[in-house]
């Protein structure tokens, strides 16, 4: 293409950048020519000869297309031709020139020496290549420069922006840019006005994913003056802070945790020294940060362990990463105690271990509660003697010596006060459980020929008497059993005087097997307080003691269910947060033509010897049904009723299809029947048992356990019988307030419950703190004369919500 020389005034020559441009001789780069059509060299003359400067469209017209009318698709298309030739030639020169959206066109290099990078091309290469934000007013606060991070969060990219006041930035951007505008017109005129650089904090927010993304940036405005004190410039900086200010909340964060945390957090470096606690660790160790703080963690040792104890751990902790487990510990006073502890490691960016992390918890309570529980399993709890469960278990290993070392018999003597009931009805509670303690450190403080001892409730205990040679001997150690417990006991300001009746059965001679023994040996303690009391009797068979008062109630018995002078009684059961009532435990009497009301105290023991306790709970759950039915249709709300179930019941015939029968007989939903189990029941034929107590909640029946830690108490049964709800027995309730035992006691078997994800009901609730000690430790329902007392059917229904 042939090179043709610009129509110009005056002839021009110039060099940037390595090209060479004359207005005679066209435009060479490194001394040979670049070819350009006349209109795109004339169009490069003139954007040189007004380097630096805005030429606008109508200049362009008049200067290169001689006045003729000329769109901006024909500008447009001739610089881009221009810019192609000179990135052919040289890449980067076509950045040399700018179009600036609605204002012109302007030439930006420098002329009249060599390239260099000190340019505005590359300053604007400078400041589109960061994440800050960089912007330029003028004194007329109009934006004159800003790169791309600018333009791209206000949303201007491609939009007429330059030289524009906020105002008018405002109807190009986002109504989210607004409130950002406004915020920086105001500082603008502080910074003015204050002649100071001025720093501050500004959040945005911007959309993503058709969602707000909130940024915040920390801006700099520096005013720049010209030397006769106008306002020449505003240069804003900002650098966002987004992460930072994120990792800071998450590190602020992060320190709460730690610092809030029940659980103890100790850190440290890669050389195991001790860089951070937190209060919780403050709080179990004794120890502040400052005084363990470059410390080894070995100042905790209790030397309760030994190195093997030590390598395992490390051994674990280096291999896989983590070790958790319980130790033992010393806090800053000395005292030893356990803790649950898990330690992590931590690793820097190569894998290196730069931290551990160790977490523990102090199991002090926790241990105390287990071990509380196993006692209370195998123990009385107010005497601290063998329950019923170790009993056995003593008297089988004294059975099994004698026959290992073929000596003498095993001797049961079954032990009751005589008179004690005058003692509890006389001087209370307090003073009779304090008595029955006294009553149990003598008998362990007799001669150590006996084996064992006892308590089966109340006044009642068992002693077991191992390798006895004969009956003689049984008689001299029976007798000083006796003197012990005739002389006098002390009890606070109260000197007490008792005696006691004692039975008497012989392993093998009078059976091999223990609840026989134990029954015949209870059989001739009877017969010793038939005979006058504070003496012993062994058992013989001549022996009928309460034969005939057996037979007698027997046969009434028999009669009392023929004639229906059975009656049932309601105690109403209530939530003791809400005091809504939550059910009716169902109480049978007796209404006997001579007696007249009788408890069942008097009658259930015999009917379960006698076997009719069958019958008779089939009445009790027939009666049950039938009212609970009847009051539904009189109007009130369903209620929950409970009724007792005998391990007689589940030994004989089928009693899930019999409490089925009757709830079906009566229309009746089984939910609104709960079934009270005694913890004999769960330790009679266990798999026989398991599987009817699943059916009978497979069938929406509520399962309770009675009188729970008066008997076995035993773990192992709560743990396969999965019933719903815990009652605790009344003479745990009775001394709630004046006895830190039985707190600790029932505080155990609520926790105990809670683990389980069972109920508790507390029954014998009869004062204001005994019901606020209740509800403080988490127990959920009670009974008791402080709600009320057992009341016949006609009577209850004071408590029984009507039918919405």
């Amino acid at each position: 293409m042939t090179k043709q020389k610009p129509n110009m005034d005056a002839p021009f020559h110039a060099d940037f950048y390595g090209f060479v441009i004359d207005s005679e001789k066209g435009l060479t780069f490194a001394g040979k020519p670049v070819s350009l059509h006349p209109k795109e060299f004339n169009l490069l003359l003139e954007l040189i000869k007004q380097a630096g400067n805005r030429v606008s469209k109508e200049d362009l017209i008049a200067t290169v297309w001689n006045n003729v009318p000329t769109s901006d698709e024909s500008i447009s298309r001739c610089l881009s031709i221009l810019k192609s030739t000179l990135r052919q030639v040289s890449p980067g020169t076509e950045l040399l020139i700018k179009t600036e959206y609605g204002q012109g066109y302007r030439f930006i290099g420098q002329i009249g020496k060599p390239a260099t990078f000190v340019n505005e091309e590359n300053f604007f290469l400078l400041i589109n290549t960061t994440r800050n934000l960089v912007t330029l007013q003028d004194g007329q606060n109009r934006w004159q420069i800003a790169n791309n991070a600018s333009l791209k969060l206000f949303g201007l990219v491609a939009k007429p922006w330059q030289g524009k006041t906020y105002e008018e930035l405002t109807a190009l951007c986002d109504a989210h840019c607004r409130q950002h505008f406004e915020t920086c017109m105001q500082i603008d005129e502080q910074a003015w006005q204050s002649k100071q650089v001025i720093e501050f904090i500004v959040s945005t927010e911007t959309e993503k994913h058709k969602g707000q993304q909130r940024r915040v940036f920390e801006i700099t405005k520096t005013p720049i003056f010209e030397a006769n004190g106008s306002r020449k410039a505003l240069i804003t900086l900002g650098q966002e802070i987004t992460d930072r200010i994120e990792n800071e909340r998450q590190g602020r964060l992060i320190s709460q945790v730690l610092a809030n945390s029940d659980e103890a957090v100790l850190i440290s470096d890669q050389n195991n020294n001790i860089v951070y606690v937190n209060n919780a660790f403050t709080c179990i160790t004794g120890y502040t940060l400052e005084e363990v703080a470059g410390q080894n963690p070995r100042i905790l040792s209790s030397q309760r362990h030994d190195l093997a104890f030590y390598e395992d751990m490390w051994h674990q902790l280096i291999n896989e990463g983590t070790w958790h487990g319980e130790i033992w510990d010393a806090r800053k006073n000395g005292e030893i105690y356990p803790k649950w502890l898990n330690i992590s490691t931590v690793h820097d960016s190569e894998g290196v271990i730069c931290n551990f992390v160790a977490i523990f918890s102090d199991i002090s309570k926790r241990k105390a509660d287990e071990e509380l529980l196993a006692f209370l399993a195998f123990h009385d709890p107010l005497t601290k003697l063998p329950n019923r469960l170790l009993l056995k278990d003593r008297f089988d290993q004294a059975v099994g010596q004698s026959h290992r070392q073929y000596t003498g018999s095993v001797a049961l003597l079954y032990l009751n006060i005589d008179q004690f009931k005058k003692i509890n009805n006389t001087l209370g509670h307090e003073v009779s459980d304090r008595f029955l303690v006294a009553v149990a450190k003598r008998l362990e403080a007799c001669p150590h020929e006996i084996d064992t001892v006892s308590r089966l409730g109340s006044d009642e205990f068992v002693v077991v008497l191992n390798d006895i040679p004969d009956t003689h001997a049984v008689s001299l150690i029976a007798q000083t059993i006796l003197n012990h417990l005739a002389e006098v006991f002390e009890i606070d300001d109260y000197r007490l005087t008792s005696s006691a009746s004692i039975g008497i059965a012989l392993y093998p001679i009078d059976s091999d097997n223990f609840e026989t023994l134990l029954k015949l040996a209870n059989s001739a303690m009877y017969h010793a307080k038939d005979s006058g009391c504070n003496t012993y009797r062994f058992y013989t068979d001549k022996m009928n003691i309460d034969a005939m008062e057996r037979l007698r109630m027997r046969n009434s018995l028999t009669v009392a269910l023929r004639e229906q002078e059975f009656e049932l009684f309601y105690q109403p059961q209530f939530d003791l947060i809400s005091s809504q009532l939550t059910g009716l435990e169902a109480l049978i009497r007796w209404n006997h033509p001579e007696n007249g009301l009788m408890q069942p105290s008097k009658f259930i023991p015999i009917a379960e010897q006698t076997g009719q306790i069958v019958q008779i709970g089939e009445w009790v759950i027939h009666e049950a049904c039938r009212q609970a039915k009847a009051w539904q249709q009189q109007g009130f709300q369903p209620v929950r009723i409970a009724v007792n179930l005998s391990c007689m019941q589940f030994r004989r015939g089928d009693i899930l299809k019999m409490v089925t029968d009757l709830t079906d007989e009566h229309e009746l939903d089984p939910k609104y029947i709960e079934l009270e189990l005694t913890e004999t029941i769960l330790l009679q034929d266990v798999e026989h048992i398991l599987e009817v107590v699943e059916k009978f909640k497979n069938l929406r029946f509520t399962l309770s356990i009675d009188d729970f830690g008066t008997g076995y108490s035993s773990l192992a049964y709560l743990k396969r019988f999965q019933v719903d709800k815990l009652k605790i027995d009344q003479s745990f309730i009775r001394n709630l307030e004046v006895d830190r035992h039985d707190l600790a006691i029932v505080r155990s078997i609520i926790q105990l419950a809670s683990g389980f994800e069972m109920k508790t009901i507390a029954e014998g609730i009869e004062t204001q703190g005994q019901l606020d000690l209740l509800r403080k430790e988490g127990c959920h329902e009670g009974q008791g004369y402080f709600y009320s007392h057992p009341l016949p059917a006609d009577q209850i229904v004071q408590y029984l919500p009507a039918s919405a």
